[in-house]
């Protein structure tokens, strides 16, 4: 703090006389009227002054005072959940290029995609992002182990598609994750009954569902609904079929074709796809199977535009408008471990009657009926989102 001058170093002049003005008579008008009339003129300019004021000056904006940094990590499949994320982000008032920033990790499936996804998460980490939002539960373990490692408190929203939050090891309970995690999930257990139910509306005698229960990118990537449909079948008095893919690529392709090629009619009635294979494109191959045996088959909705003719998932992109919802209330002052996990909230049925027809299958009616979707096939799509 500067040194002050103390107060006999202070020089004091003695007051001056300052001459004092008389009074002039008062300019307002003495008469009753007069002044009401004076009054009223003040009040009329006055208010025409207060509404032509917004017309000139224009609209008050405020500014944004935070950029926020959002690191998004998501396969090419979950691209539509990418899109609702950010659409409803808009609709809450972050505007990308305005107060918000997309840091995109995107990575096809392939045998490196965790080593890949890691790295992309250590970078977030360093640059200290806002947020981390992980579109499927391998991202999500990855995000919540690095910031973990790193003693993090970037908060993470993520969206889990073929595991239990919980049983994956994501989070504890559904109430809290206890951690800087919180996000959307599917109900493994409900979509996987609800689809092999449909196997039996479409045909009363179904017995056999067929299943490639092996040969995956990552060994616990189908394994959860691998497991639900070795549950939920006999309930239903149908039979597992299952067949094993396990050559990796380059050969992974030429494994399935030789697996297939020995399956005949009459061995399963209906195939249901797990995603995720050596064999990338595998929900194709399984669709031209199930076309020459005369079959109905189920896929997940984000590979349906490739192969299959129906789907019961939830979706994706109304995880993502969901996930949106948990960022705001995060950027508002909400911890994560203080939002409960949410299910997703919105299933369909879809049917792909072209190839349906290709097979020989004719949809229930009870299933028309309640289907959200019904495209002629795969192009008929009105956002091919799920790139390859």
């Amino acid at each position: 703090m500067p040194p002050q001058e103390s107060p006999e170093n202070v020089n004091v002049t003695p007051q001056q006389q300052v001459p004092v003005e008389t009074p002039k008579p008062s300019a307002l008008p003495h008469s009753p009227l007069a002044l009401a009339a004076a009054l009223a003129v003040l009040v009329v300019i006055g208010a025409v002054l207060y509404w032509y004021k917004p017309f000139v000056s224009g609209p008050v904006t405020t500014a944004p005072s935070k950029t926020y940094v959002v690191g998004i990590l998501y396969f090419p499949q979950q691209t539509d959940a990418v899109i609702a994320f950010q659409k409803k982000m808009e609709e809450l008032g972050y505007r990308e290029g305005v107060n918000v920033r997309y840091d995109m990790v995107r990575v096809s499936p392939n045998p490196t995609m965790i080593e890949e996804f890691t790295m992309g998460v250590d970078r977030m980490i360093n640059e200290r992002v806002d947020m981390i939002y992980a579109t499927f539960e391998h991202e999500a373990e990855v995000a919540i182990r690095e910031t973990k490692k790193y003693q993090s408190d970037i908060p993470i929203v993520f969206i889990t598609r073929f595991h239990d939050p919980v049983q994956f090891g994501l989070i504890p309970s559904y109430k809290s994750s206890g951690s800087n995690a919180t996000g959307v999930a599917t109900n493994v257990s409900e979509t996987v009954e609800r689809s092999i139910g449909f196997f039996k509306e479409i045909n009363p005698k179904f017995k056999k569902v067929g299943i490639f229960t092996d040969g995956f990118m990552l060994p616990d990537i189908g394994d959860a609904l691998v497991a639900e449909v070795r549950k939920q079948a006999p309930k239903f008095g149908i039979e597992v079929v299952e067949y094993k893919t396990s050559v990796p690529p380059p050969e992974a392709e030429a494994e399935f074709n030789r697996v297939a090629a020995r399956i005949k009619k009459g061995d399963i009635d209906g195939l249901f796809h797990v995603a995720g294979h050596f064999y990338e494109a595998q929900e194709a191959g399984e669709s031209e199977l199930a076309i020459r045996l005369g079959i109905p088959m189920e896929v997940p909705n984000e590979d349906l535009p490739n192969g299959g003719m129906f789907s019961y998932s939830d979706q994706a992109s109304a995880a993502g408008t969901q996930a949106a919802v948990l960022a705001d209330k995060i950027f508002k002052g909400a911890k994560p471990a203080d939002i409960p996990i949410e299910f997703n909230a919105k299933t369909e049925l879809t049917l792909i009657m072209g190839r349906a027809r290709d097979a020989g299958i004719t949809f229930p009616d009870s299933m028309l009926f309640i289907a959200t979707n019904k495209y002629e096939n795969g192009s008929d799509f009105p956002e091919i989102l799920h790139e390859r």
